[in-house]
C-alpha cells in the first residue's frame, strides 16, 4: 500500500475510532473497509490489524463484527507472528466471547516486555486479564496472585497511568482484601 493511502487509512480510521454517531461511524467503518479492500494485495499485517479493529470498535451488531474481527486479528497475528497488538486483540475477542482458555493462550503470547514498552496500562490490563482467566478456569490460586500483582503496579502508579479494573471485581468478592485495597487507591470506584 502506499503511504498515501497509509496515511489516509490511519487517518478515517482515527475519525471513526472517536466518531459518537452511530449512522456517522457505521459510514466512516465503510470507508476504512473500501481503502483496505481496495489494497487487499499490498496489505501487511499491521494494515489487516487495522482492519480487525474497524470491526473491533464497531458498535452495531457486535457479535457478528467481533466474529469479523478475530479473522483479522489471527489474519495479522499469522501473517506477522510479532504483532503483539494483533495478538493482544485475537485474545481480546475470545475473552469477549468468554472462550477463556483460548484467550488465555493468546495473552500468554502477547510480548509482555513490548506491550509494557509501548503502553504500561496495557501491560497492567494484560495481567489483569491473564488473572481473570486462570480464575475463571479454576486457577483461583494463581488469578489470585496475578490480581495482587495488579494492586502493587495501583498502589505505585498513578490513576491516570492505568486502565480500569473489570476483571478482577468480577472474579472476587466485594469484601475481598484486593477488592477492599484497590477501590482506596482507584478513583472511579468513588
Amino acid at each position: 500500500m502506499t503511504q498515501d493511502n497509509v496515511d489516509l487509512l490511519l487517518e478515517k480510521y482515527e475519525i471513526f475510532r472517536s466518531e459518537e454517531d452511530p449512522h456517522l461511524k457505521k459510514l466512516l467503518r465503510t470507508e476504512v473497509i473500501s481503502i483496505l479492500e481496495e489494497n487487499e494485495e499490498d496489505l501487511v499485517s499491521d494494515d489487516i490489524h487495522v482492519w480487525g479493529l474497524t470491526y473491533y470498535m464497531s458498535d452495531d451488531n457486535k457479535k457478528y463484527h467481533l466474529n469479523l474481527a478475530l479473522e483479522k486479528f489471527l489474519e495479522a497475528y499469522t501473517l506477522d507472528s510479532s504483532n503483539f497488538l494483533a495478538c493482544l486483540y485475537v485474545a481480546h475477542c475470545y475473552h469477549d466471547q468468554k472462550k477463556h482458555q483460548e484467550a488465555l493462550k493468546y495473552y500468554e503470547l502477547v510480548d509482555q516486555d513490548a506491550l509494557k514498552e509501548f503502553q504500561i496500562w496495557r501491560y497492567v490490563k494484560l495481567i489483569e486479564q491473564i488473572g481473570e482467566c486462570h480464575y475463571k478456569l479454576g486457577n483461583q490460586v494463581l488469578g489470585r496472585r496475578l490480581f495482587q500483582e495488579v494492586l502493587e503496579w495501583y498502589k505505585s502508579s498513578p490513576d491516570e497511568d492505568l486502565a480500569v479494573i473489570s476483571g478482577l471485581t468480577d472474579c472476587l468478592p466485594a469484601d475481598d482484601p484486593i477488592v477492599i485495597e484497590i477501590k482506596k487507591i482507584a478513583i472511579y470506584f468513588d
